[in-house]
């Protein structure tokens, strides 16, 4: 296992930074990148199932990164990243990944805010703007604070373990997952994420299952999974995500995804999603990309105050830029 090609393949499935960034620094081993980027995204008709009483809400936001590098010795080497975003209408960056660790010949171990061994596989369907619903409960989360993670790369097999040390009693965290790729542009997942919920409550836990596809310019692909939010009020969950994508051209791309969950509490069943998603993307160059997205929000009416609260379609424009 090539440990510099390793480390590199691990950082980038752990972000969704750009590729774009820049080299500030290298010198002695020692490698220091900026990046980042700034997106406008435009929802109409509804925001997250609620009637946008006016024309347009603005989710526009922005992220800076910085990650880092030095090498320690032939088969150890060190590792750092931060990243922070910005929503507009705040004066506050928030902290999305803030992590450092070792890279070795047998694998990544990393000690901070990253990603759930099962994200990894939530990536096969969450392809688009309102996708991953996979992430259903907090041991299968990205972005997750204080957690130790060992991610190894061996040959077409991928292993990762993490663990979320909560200051919290009774509210810690774990997970495991393996993603097989096969040469034919196969892939082959699965995961198992678990924890406790806190003093008093009980443990949650889910199994995910994934498989995806990618035949030239065409990727599939599905995941299913099942589990419990709350074992000690039997609050059960179940949830199916599909994804399709064809590149037409180098420029552009369509994207499709259907998603829906289910919450069972005490054998009384309630959606939690159910939408399709269709999405178009125009990469200009490296840095800038165009994107227009409609979500088909299917969820039963729920009207309060005469405005609805859930099923409201959404329309959104992004542009995006990365450096």
């Amino acid at each position: 296992m090539k440990q510099a090609a390793v480390t590199t393949a691990i950082l980038a499935a752990l972000v969704s930074g750009s590729s774009l960034a820049a080299t500030v620094y290298s010198a002695d081993g020692t490698e220091l990148r900026i990046g980042g980027r700034v997106e406008f995204r435009g929802d109409f008709i509804g925001d997250k199932g609620a009637e946008i009483d006016g024309t347009m809400k603005d989710s526009t936001r922005a992220r800076l990164n910085v990650r880092g590098s030095t090498q320690v010795a032939d088969d150890l080497r060190g590792f750092a990243f931060y990243e922070a975003e910005q929503n507009t209408g705040t004066s506050e960056f928030k902290n999305r990944y803030m992590y450092a660790g070792f890279a070795t010949n047998v694998g990544d171990i990393s000690f901070g805010k990253q990603d759930m061994a099962a994200v990894q596989i939530s990536n096969l369907t969450d392809t688009t703007e309102f996708s991953g619903i996979q992430q259903y409960i907090t041991s299968a989360s990205d972005k997750t604070d204080s957690v130790i993670a060992y991610r190894g790369q061996f040959d077409a097999l991928n292993l990762q373990a993490t663990y979320a040390a909560n200051s919290k009693d009774n509210a810690d965290l774990y997970g495991i997952s393996g993603l097989y790729s096969l040469p034919i542009g196969l892939d082959l997942g699965a995961a198992y994420s678990a924890g406790d919920n806190g003093v008093g409550k009980g443990k949650q836990n889910q199994w995910l299952l994934g498989v995806g596809y990618k035949l030239d310019a065409l990727s599939l692909g599905a995941t299913y999974s099942f589990g419990d939010n709350d074992d000690k009020v039997n609050s059960e969950f179940n949830a199916l995500e599909l994804a399709a994508a064809y590149k037409l051209n180098k420029q552009m791309t369509l994207k499709g995804v259907y998603g829906k969950s289910e919450d069972k509490i005490s054998g009384n069943k309630t959606d939690s999603a159910d939408f399709f998603e269709l999405a178009a993307y125009y990469q200009f160059n490296s840095a800038l990309r165009s994107y227009i997205s409609y979500k088909l929000n299917n969820l039963d009416d729920v009207v309060v105050n005469g405005v609805e609260t859930q099923s409201e379609d959404t329309l959104r424009f992004g542009l995006r830029y990365d450096f």
